[in-house]
């Protein structure tokens, strides 16, 4: 099963026992889990699941594997003939998480038709 999951802000890709990198900071220790409850999308091998009344079942846990920094980047601003010149840089920080389980329900409710005399 593959679930498209809305973390910060930004969709992953991602599957039971997947390891992401996060573009944010998740401020819980090393070792503890978290849950994701925004699921755009389910991917199953029977069906694909996409209407939000049924993606509400869906969750994700994952487990904080990581924190780390990106490289550092170098933001530059000129403008010419005036005197103006900044420089800058930045590190983004990222969290590195496993994903342990997608739990929801796939299967469809039967509902018993009732025959009208």
């Amino acid at each position: 099963m593959i679930v498209i999951v809305e973390i910060y802000g930004k969709q992953y890709k991602v599957a039971k026992g997947d390891t992401i990198t996060v573009n944010s900071k998740i401020d819980l220790d090393i070792g503890k889990t978290v849950k994701f409850d925004t699921v755009k999308a389910v991917f199953d091998k029977e069906k694909n699941i996409f209407s939000p009344k049924e993606l509400n079942k869906y969750k994700v846990s994952a487990k904080i594997v990581n924190h780390s920094r990106d490289k550092k980047i170098t933001v530059i601003k000129k403008k010419r003939r005036k005197g103006y010149q900044r420089k800058n840089g930045h590190r983004q920080d990222l969290t590195m998480i496993e994903i342990q389980s997608i739990t929801g329900s796939a299967k469809k409710t039967a509902k018993a038709k009732t025959d009208k005399e």
